[in-house]
């Protein structure tokens, strides 16, 4: 393993396929304290959205903005892809090169690679999964971060 702090890429990755294989969804849509990258990026308020197709991206974003837990839309740069291909496996689930930038945007890089042709959608809630103080309705510790947002976007599927 390259980096055993990233082994959560790796059990997700796991989860991911076995939905897309087992489960046969519409969408899969997954919800991750995946990098300290995507907090460093935005903050502690907002969420890294990742999406494999707009309308899905834009009826998460309504649901954000609806549910009071703020989301970032950032992009799956293809251009990074190559960094979490490898030499001795099909994928690595941390780019070879530390350098490479754009953690948050490898993760997902990764994670997209299990979900085979699903529409799909990765929320990295490192930032906002925590807080350091009570803040409205959000107590110190653990937030919650993303329930209240897919209950919105389950809602409005009726």
């Amino acid at each position: 393993m390259a980096n055993t702090d990233a082994e959560g890429r790796l059990v997700l990755g796991d989860a991911l396929a076995w939905a897309d294989a087992t489960l046969d969804p519409d969408v899969l849509l997954d919800v991750a304290t995946l990098t300290g990258a995507a907090s460093l990026g935005l903050g502690k308020q907002h969420a890294a959205l990742y999406a494999t197709d707009p309308r899905l991206a834009g009826a998460i974003e309504t649901a954000a903005a609806e549910s009071g837990e703020p989301v970032w839309s950032m992009p799956l740069v293809e251009d990074y892809a190559d960094a979490v291909r490898s030499t001795v496996a099909d994928l690595r689930h941390v780019p070879i090169d530390p350098k490479q930038g754009g953690g948050s945007i490898t993760a997902a890089l990764f994670l997209r690679e299990f979900v085979g042709a699903r529409t799909w959608a990765h929320l990295d809630i490192a930032g906002p999964a925590r807080s350091t103080a009570d803040k409205h309705e959000v107590t110190e510790g653990a937030t919650g971060f993303g329930a209240r947002l897919l209950l919105r976007y389950l809602a409005a599927l009726r």
